[in-house]
């Protein structure tokens, strides 16, 4: 269960839909980002609706999974067309690609943590490029 609980976290993104999340998310959910915490589902919602309002048509490839016990591993690679304000950067309609690496930890059918790393300087780049 706990690779397809992981993969419902990417339908989100996929769909476009935030509150596909819903749920999904246990209520003691805490995200870790690049070093940013996000605690609980309604913030996690928010984190996700405000990247899909500058990346609107985000698709996300998992490359690769490891499951073991109540974790999985994946590696994605997503591609975007910024259409919204992003890191202070207003909306350039440049088509990028982003890599990345994220831990989920399940327990049933949610997810209750999650550790994110992913290229954020080589997505600025993309979007700071002539």
């Amino acid at each position: 269960m706990s690779l397809a609980t992981a993969m419902r976290f990417y339908e989100a993104y996929n769909r476009h839909d935030a509150s596909l999340l819903d749920g999904v998310l246990a209520p003691e959910y805490v995200g870790n980002v690049n070093g940013r915490v996000i605690t609980g589902p309604e913030a996690a919602i928010g984190f996700v609706s405000a990247f899909l309002a500058a990346f609107p048509d985000l698709q996300y490839v998992v490359e690769d999974t490891v499951v073991q016990g109540d974790k999985v591993v994946a590696r994605w690679t997503a591609t975007a067309t910024q259409r919204g304000a992003f890191a202070g950067i207003a909306p350039t309609d440049k088509a990028v690609t982003m890599t990345g690496i994220t831990i989920f930890q399940t327990a049933g059918d949610q997810i209750v943590a999650l550790w994110n790393t992913w290229d954020v300087a080589g997505l600025v780049g993309q979007l700071q490029a002539a």
